[in-house]
């Protein structure tokens, strides 16, 4: 939110922000979004290179109230993999999204789990 143009409060008045992003953000027409996310890069960014897959979630109150002409950083599906789009925005080095991330790839945390399980001698190899 704080990269965008603008943010809506409550009670309607805008305020300032960053401008580093195009979009703009709102707390006026409280809408709640929630659920577990899947997020596959469309470019290299922070988070990994084209085509990684992030898993996160998403838990917000506001909703976009202009999307701007940024480039959308991911392509977005539900806990049960349907596809919700486009989400995110990118622009030079700057990224940003609704989507917050958990962990990237579908084996991350299992392995780390392993890792740690075998430097403990639980189990062998």
């Amino acid at each position: 939110m704080v990269l965008g143009e603008a943010l809506e409060d409550a009670s309607g008045e805008t305020h300032g922000m960053l401008g580093l992003l195009g979009h703009s953000t709102s707390f006026a027409k409280r809408k709640m979004n929630l659920g577990y996310r899947e997020a596959r890069l469309r470019a290299d960014c922070p988070l990994g290179p084209q085509g990684t897959l992030i898993r996160g979630h998403e838990f917000h109150y506001a909703q976009m109230s202009a999307t701007g002409n940024d480039e959308p950083l991911a392509d977005l599906a539900d806990g049960q993999g349907n596809p919700l789009g486009a989400s995110g925005y990118r622009r030079g080095h700057v990224s940003g999204t609704f989507f917050h991330a958990i962990a990237r790839g579908e084996s991350m945390i299992p392995n780390r789990r392993s890792a740690s399980a075998k430097s403990r001698n639980r189990f062998s190899e």
